[in-house]
């Protein structure tokens, strides 16, 4: 029960952290830019502090920072949820155990989660999918990502996702605990 209560106090932490949220896309930033340390500790629970995309070899556009976020690496094990957009998720209308297939929709469509096991071999990452809230994620091969950590910053590409073929999909998350 300690550790859910723990994961609670990070999860209502990083909610109050991150108050302010700007509304449009911009160009790219330098977030997380310095050289990767030589032994990466992704170990704790992180933020998402940008995301950003683009089409291999152009410059890099950077989305707008999901409402709330949260990922976890344990010594083997990987778990994140966000919430896309600049606003809470939306509340069910009437009884929150009985929600219309509309409210489902809404709610399905309000947030991403995955979780797993991983390796890190040098500098890249990888994602063995066990559960994601898309079922189809759950199968194929391994996700392969890039990672740069340094101190407090963890940056994460990847190219030709299959949730996003044929770009290049970059995160950087900021260790909250």
């Amino acid at each position: 029960m300690h550790a859910w209560r723990s994961l609670m106090v990070v999860a209502t932490l990083f909610a109050s952290a991150t108050g302010a949220r700007e509304g449009q896309p911009t160009k790219t930033s330098n977030v997380g830019r310095q050289t990767a340390s030589a032994s990466p500790n992704l170990k704790g629970a992180w933020k998402i502090v940008e995301q950003s995309g683009r089409a291999p070899g152009g410059d890099w556009t950077v989305g707008a920072t999901p409402y709330l976020s949260l990922y976890i690496f344990t010594d083997k094990h990987y778990s994140y949820m966000f919430a896309p957009g600049l606003a809470p998720r939306r509340l069910f209308a009437g009884d929150p155990n009985k929600p219309t297939d509309a409210e489902k929709v809404v709610a399905y469509n309000s947030f991403v989660a995955g979780s797993g096991t991983y390796t890190l071999t040098g500098s890249t990452l990888t994602l063995s999918a066990v559960l994601h809230k898309n079922p189809n994620e759950m199968i194929g091969p391994p996700l392969k990502y890039d990672v740069e950590i340094l101190g407090s910053t963890l940056r994460m590409t990847i190219a030709n996702p299959p949730f996003a073929p044929g770009l290049e999909r970059r995160t950087v998350l900021a260790r909250v605990e």
